[in-house]
């Protein structure tokens, strides 16, 4: 696996992120908070993390190793452990839980890119450990 193929698919990874925070927002947070109280302090961590990835990908594209070790944190917690968390403990399809449309086709795509991008980074980051 390349540097180029490991950036590549942690931006995919973001981007799926992203794409299932934005359904999140429109389906499940107003449910959550009506008055709609956490609106800006959750829109400042979506830009925190938004950005962290941005810059990890940005280090990790000049050959940065502490650039590769955030993607890679980052696809773990944010894609493939909150895809985790959602079919298990906030919305376990055996509960009758449906979620928003299309819930589990994000998550899924969530997982499988977070786990992509995982293998790639750790790839990358183990050839260059050896060299």
């Amino acid at each position: 696996m390349s540097l180029n193929g490991a950036i590549t698919l942690s931006v995919i990874a973001l981007l799926t992120f992203l794409g299932r925070g934005f359904m999140d927002w429109r389906y499940e947070y107003p449910l959550q908070d009506p008055t709609g109280a956490w609106d800006f302090p959750g829109v400042l961590i979506y830009m925190v993390l938004a950005g962290g990835w941005i810059w990890g990908l940005l280090a990790a594209a000049q050959g940065s190793r502490r650039g590769l070790i955030a993607i890679l944190i980052l696809a773990l917690v944010l894609n493939v452990a909150l895809a985790l968390a959602t079919y298990l403990v906030f919305c376990p399809p055996w509960t009758g839980c449906e979620g928003w449309p299309n819930a589990w086709l994000w998550n899924w795509v969530n997982l499988i890119a977070g786990l992509l991008a995982i293998i790639a980074t750790a790839l990358q980051l183990r050839q260059n450990q050896s060299a």
